[in-house]
């Protein structure tokens, strides 16, 4: 009878312990061994980046045609009676121009049968204009004087006339020869020796020079400004490329997906292309909106506090972990610059790995025992995330 309630009372010991146990009622010491994960305070650089996606495309377009200068492609430039007959073709798509050269040429020759008749006109004018002067010189009555100053008028009017056909006439010969009015490459020809051109553009030539244009959200789109450098890669040719933002839209473009992102067009110029990057490309976008050189800096998952009042943990000769007081500059979701408060080479914590669970633990979710946890962002500073 004894054993056995010596029995039960030991089974009801054990069953009490393992409670205790479970509701946590050992030490942590006994428990859990708690191991912090650490970052090296270091120099180097920080940097805020805007990631976008966009086309590549030549910064200029022009469309050059018989009878018209040249214009921005696709551009309406009117109707001319004169009917061009194509007479030489010497380019074609993908030919790479200088600026000035010819392009394609059209038969002059009826041109030429008119300018020489102008000319002859205006040689008559002018004989007239002379004849009547002297008529006019010669007057001495109160009549003649204003006859032939009548005719005086009448004869410069006609110089003026005959002198401005002579000119149009020479005008649209020399619009008889296209030229490229840029440095590009051929893009389009819609002419052919030997028949009519047609209306519209002849030939258009793209300028080899390139830029993208991306949306950007209305987040990111109020730190940026002109002149701040960008990234451009190309991975169908593997380029990467170096450019720079050369205009933001002032107005908001509607989304075509339906979504309520607002997003601004913003435009990179892109130097050192190589021939194989092409328009139409899809290019991916990074554009630094601010940066730090040769600072030091501190993982952003080792900041604690608000801006203003950032502080870190340093661990200490006995391996604990000790409160530090940061003036903080430039944060970014993976690097913090530190302006002062702390030396190369110190170690700050930057989370905590629990052994018992093998989980590790950082940013937000290592308060508690340390004192509060790691930011998410503030004072003006974009913090996506946190790192280890």
């Amino acid at each position: 009878m004894k054993l056995k309630i010596l029995a039960i009372v030991a089974l009801g010991v054990v069953g009490v312990g393992a409670a205790f146990v479970a509701l946590g009622g050992l030490p942590a010491s006994a428990s859990a061994t708690t191991q912090y994960l650490t970052g090296a305070v270091t120099t180097g650089d920080v940097a805020e980046d805007v990631a976008a996606t966009g086309t590549m495309a030549s910064t200029a377009s022009y469309g050059v045609s018989f009878g018209s200068g040249a214009h921005v492609a696709g551009a309406s430039t009117g109707s001319t009676a004169t009917t061009w007959a194509v007479s030489a073709v010497k380019v074609a798509v993908g030919d790479a121009v200088k600026s000035g050269q010819v392009l394609a040429t059209a038969d002059t020759a009826d041109l030429k049968r008119q300018l020489a008749d102008a000319t002859t006109a205006l040689n008559t004018a002018k004989i007239q204009l002379a004849i009547a002067q002297t008529n006019r010189s010669a007057a001495t009555t109160t009549a003649t004087i204003r006859q032939t100053r009548i005719g005086v008028y009448n004869a410069q009017t006609q110089v003026s006339n005959a002198t401005k056909a002579r000119a149009d006439l020479v005008e649209q010969i020399r619009l008889a020869t296209l030229t490229s009015p840029i440095d590009g490459v051929v893009t389009t020809v819609n002419v052919m020796a030997g028949l009519d051109s047609p209306s519209g553009d002849a030939i258009v030539i793209d300028s080899t020079e390139l830029q993208v244009t991306a949306e950007v959200a209305e987040t990111d789109v109020a730190s940026m400004s002109t002149g701040q450098l960008a990234t451009v890669t190309v991975s169908a040719v593997g380029a990467e490329l170096t450019g720079k933002v050369t205009a933001i839209a002032p107005t908001a473009t509607a989304s075509s997906s339906g979504s309520s992102v607002v997003s601004y067009p913003v435009t990179i110029s892109v130097t050192g292309a190589p021939k194989t990057v092409r328009p139409g490309m899809t290019a991916s976008i990074t554009i630094t909106i601010d940066s730090a050189t040769n600072v030091l800096t501190v993982p952003s998952a080792a900041l604690r506090g608000t801006a203003g009042n950032y502080s870190v943990l340093i661990m200490n000769a006995t391996g604990e972990p000790t409160a530090q007081a940061v003036q903080v500059g430039l944060v970014t979701n993976t690097t913090a610059e530190i302006k002062s408060g702390l030396s190369e080479g110190q170690r700050v914590v930057t989370g905590v790995n629990t052994a018992q669970t093998g989980t590790p633990t950082t940013g937000n979710n290592l308060g508690g025992g340390l004192g509060g946890g790691f930011p998410v962002g503030g004072g003006g500073t974009r913090v996506r995330g946190v790192g280890n």
